[in-house]
């Protein structure tokens, strides 16, 4: 009856299913012990000769030559070794492999099986892989999470890279090594200084934990943190970011470096980055300096000054070599004597080139002019410039006189142009050359003849030669340069003691001579003054006199009851100071 109680039991499913639960649990659980005994147990896998002394628990092993130890995933190899349980004691030759690429060379060795710690001792040496060696006297060595961790100095080298420090710890899954205390980096061309950092053997990047300062030749950089690729020659230098090289400074709140491609980016947010020269100053938010090409990319809030040159702007790229500004946002570019302010501007001073747009002012300041317009474009080469307006009227202003001259129009426009320096005859010159050849026939008369009459003829010494005469058109071969300034459409001219209108204007620099064409009209105090043309000289920057020519009129009013009119082909009228 109990054996056929038992059977209806055991036919039951849910019984069946909770007894095949139970002897797989209890499997595993005894796999699991097997496999931790395993783990704690030290497998001896060869030696020449071995000695054990049984008079202690647990049994102490002497094995000498060629011993062969392998625990917890490692590889352990000696000429001698003391085994007591789970305590390793290695001489002579210490050899620790893990994996394919950990190699660690020590004098002795004590490794503990219980927490699968291995303590180094003399001259060790820690291999990942070919190109990586880690120099040290003392290393504990976690086998089973693969870090060693060393505490009296070490060296790594890592192809033409060597790190040094007084501790630190190498993680090897991660293969990174953390140095701290005194901690320099050598590299072919550089040297580091810092307190501590993290290395990454794999890319060979540097991860700084505290303040560090890179020299290379006579640069140096520091920053309270960042990064730097050895491998590139590249990196961020973040917080109090300096850079210093001769008379060359630099400072930003985060500076990246490239050495291969030999640039520098500062970036702050707070402050401007700021990039000081012997020849050069430039302060922005952020600062792009190109070594090689010699070219500044400045941005937000930027300010760059020259040798001879200056510029204001909100984004600023100006090349050294072609001397070429490119400036964006409200910009102020000083090329003595030329000073522009403009929206947006692009400027060569190479090839004197220069495009201005959006409320431009551009000023000479030895000539003491300016032109106030939406657009100007401007060719130094041939001196041609073009000023245009969308709305209001383009001005040009200039000193005169102590005083300021306005001047409007629709364009105003400038050019130069090369002629040839001609001498042409005088209008009387076939009159005046034959009298002189007569008085010079005169002349060659033989006074010492007795059958002429010396109260004739008096020889006039003063008298003109026909050779003085110039009666054909002389080509001097001298190319004069000529400079001119025009305004047309509606051109009105401002001066507090003058003013004028006229539909069309030309300024000629060499004889500073303002011509006004097609029915211009002056007026001067009471005194009204037009005609066909009309010419303003200027002398020493002062009104000197004015030419009214064909249909010239005066209109004068000292009272204004009573008018002066005087008219005539060509009115001069003289100035004095100016008046």
């Amino acid at each position: 009856m109990i054996y056929t109680d038992i059977s209806f039991k055991l036919n039951n499913p849910y019984i069946l299913k909770f007894v095949l639960l139970l002897i797989v649990i209890l499997n595993l659980t005894g796999n699991t012990v097997n496999l931790l005994a395993q783990n704690k147990k030290i497998s001896i896998h060869s030696e020449n000769n071995q000695v054990i002394d049984a008079t202690n628990e647990p049994a102490t092993q002497f094995l000498n030559g060629d011993v062969k130890v392998y625990h917890g995933g490692a590889f352990m190899y000696c000429d001698n070794a003391v085994l007591k349980g789970a305590d390793l004691r290695m001489y002579f030759n210490v050899v620790l492999l893990q994996n394919d690429t950990i190699k660690i060379f020590a004098d002795s060795l004590h490794y503990n099986g219980d927490s699968l710690v291995a303590y180094l001792y003399g001259d060790i040496i820690l291999e990942n892989g070919p190109d990586k060696k880690l120099y040290t006297s003392y290393l504990r060595y976690d086998v089973k999470n693969k870090i060693a961790y060393y505490t009296q100095n070490a060296k790594l080298v890592d192809k033409t890279s060597t790190l040094i420090s007084r501790r630190g710890r190498y993680v090897l899954n991660e293969k990174t090594a953390y140095f701290y205390e005194k901690v320099k980096v050598t590299d072919d061309d550089f040297t580091m200084i810092s307190d501590s950092l993290a290395y990454q053997t794999v890319t060979q990047e540097m991860k700084f934990l505290a303040p560090v300062r890179i020299t290379r030749d006579t640069s140096n950089i520091y920053s309270e943190k960042g990064w730097f690729d050895l491998d590139d020659k590249k990196g961020d230098f973040i917080g109090n970011a300096q850079y210093l090289a001769g008379k060359t400074q630099a400072k930003a709140d985060t500076i990246t470096y490239d050495g291969i491609a030999d640039h520098i980016i500062l970036k702050s947010s707070s402050k401007r980055s700021e990039y000081i020269s012997e020849k050069d100053t430039a302060y922005a938010q952020t600062i792009f300096y190109n070594k090689k090409e010699e070219t500044f990319n400045l941005h937000d809030n930027a300010h760059y000054k020259g040798g001879k040159n200056e510029v204001k702007g909100n984004n600023i790229f100006y090349n050294k070599v072609q001397e070429k500004f490119k400036v964006t946002g409200r910009s102020i570019v000083s090329d003595p004597p030329m000073l522009i302010e403009a929206d947006t501007l692009d400027y060569d001073k190479n090839i004197k080139f220069g495009k201005a747009d959006g409320h431009v002012i551009w000023k000479d300041t030895s000539a003491k002019t300016s032109i106030i317009a939406d657009h100007v474009i401007y060719n130094g080469v041939s001196n041609n410039m073009l000023a245009v307006n969308d709305t209001l009227r383009p001005m040009f202003t200039t000193e005169i006189s102590g005083d300021t001259l306005f001047l409007r129009a629709d364009t105003l426009k400038s050019f130069r142009q090369f002629k040839e320096r001609i001498i042409y005859p005088d209008k009387n010159a076939s009159r005046l050359a034959a009298k002189a050849n007569s008085r010079a026939k005169k002349a060659e008369i033989n006074f010492s003849d007795p059958t002429i009459k010396t109260e004739i003829i008096q020889t006039d010494t003063t008298a003109i030669t026909a050779d003085s005469i110039i009666t054909d058109t002389i080509y001097t071969g001298i190319i004069d340069t000529l400079d001119y300034f025009v305004a047309y459409n509606k051109v009105r001219l401002f001066k507090s003691d003058m003013q004028a209108v006229a539909d069309s204007l030309v300024f000629a620099k060499s004889d500073s001579v303002f011509t006004m064409y097609k029915y211009p009209i002056v007026w001067s105090d009471s005194t009204q003054v037009s005609g066909d043309t009309i010419d303003l000289f200027l002398k020493d920057k002062k009104l000197d006199k004015m030419k009214v020519k064909s249909q010239a009129n005066i209109l004068n009013s000292p009272d204004l009851l009573f008018f002066n009119q005087i008219q005539g082909r060509i009115i001069e009228s003289f100035f004095e100071q100016g008046k």
